[in-house]
């Protein structure tokens, strides 16, 4: 009866991440919300029940989605499923937070490389299907800007500038994507410390996510990727020093996110204010970039006097 009451669990958390990843495709704006929680129903009872039948039975899924299903759900799902059994293998394993969402991404990055140019055969064709992708949406986006009766020269503006904010977008896509990815894997990491907070202090090796920060070597990356962004004629070398920017600025922003959270919760105050100001950071690029400010200065300022904490007597010794 035990092993029937599981294994009706099990059936019952994959079909739970079968429906969210479906509810997402079908219903875009939605999916923001939805497709990041895809591995969390396997997760959960993987790690309650047992790792290995998780991965087991994320696989069979897989194969299911890539027998069945079109090859874009399947490519959809087998990424989904990739990180769900590396975050099931390495959970625990490594318990510094970064280099585990740094690992897990990376590798689902390159995998999904390898497969965009196994299907499409090479970089050109796949730079080329994202180009005319984005030249749609923006061009939808600009058709809907009028319908909401938008200025004309903001219109015109747009479309003028059109070609260049695309090819600008295909030249960070790389660090969008990654950072998109990481922020994927940090929610799920995230959402089992909660669901599981006996857990966490074997997890990571983090008390609490408002007292992380960066590794400090970190700071070299963001000087030598700006001073190859100010060197002329170096034009392959800039967008792979712009891409890397984009990564180093994730970490910083999150480092900041935890200086902001720290004293929230240091002074009490209302979540009424706290969700006013991680919307105003969401939505107003400006104030995305002071966080990022934070987190970096918060190498010479030690805002939440962490290094000071760490001189206990026992590291003192």
């Amino acid at each position: 009866m035990q092993w029937l009451e599981v294994s009706g669990r099990f059936v019952l958390a994959f079909a739970s991440s079968v429906l969210l990843l479906m509810s997402g495709v079908v219903l875009p704006p939605v999916g923001v919300i939805l497709l990041p929680l895809v591995p969390q129903p396997v997760l959960s009872i993987g790690f309650k029940y047992g790792r290995g039948r998780a991965a087991a039975g994320t696989i069979s899924v897989a194969l299911l989605f890539f027998i069945f299903a079109g090859k874009e759900l399947a490519f959809i799902y087998g990424l989904f499923a990739l990180m769900t059994i590396l975050l099931l293998a390495l959970l625990g394993r490594l318990r510094s937070i970064e280099l585990l969402v740094t690992g897990i991404t990376a590798a689902i990055f390159a995998v999904s490389a390898g497969l965009l140019f196994s299907y499409f055969g090479s970089w050109n064709a796949v730079g080329e299907s994202f180009r005319a992708n984005l030249l749609q949406h923006l061009t939808a986006a600009a058709q809907l800007y009028e319908k909401m009766g938008f200025p004309q020269e903001s219109l015109d503006l747009l479309q003028e500038r059109t070609p260049q904010i695309v090819d600008m977008m295909l030249q960070l896509l790389p660090g969008l994507v990654f950072v998109g990815i990481g922020l994927v894997v940090l929610a799920n990491v995230v959402l089992l410390c909660r669901r599981f907070p006996d857990r966490r202090a074997q997890w990571i090796s983090v008390g609490n996510l408002r007292e992380w920060h960066g590794p400090e070597p970190m700071v070299w990356g963001l000087i030598v990727c700006g001073f190859v962004l100010v060197i002329p004629g170096l034009e392959v070398l800039r967008v792979l020093a712009a891409n890397l920017l984009l990564v180093i600025a994730a970490f910083y922003f999150a480092q900041g996110l935890s200086i902001i959270a720290y004293f929230f919760h240091k002074n009490n105050v209302p979540r009424f204010l706290r969700a006013v100001t991680y919307v105003l950071i969401a939505f107003e690029q400006i104030f995305a970039l002071l966080v990022v400010g934070l987190g970096l200065f918060d190498l010479w300022g030690d805002f939440r006097h962490l290094k000071k904490n760490d001189l206990n007597p026992s590291r003192a010794s």
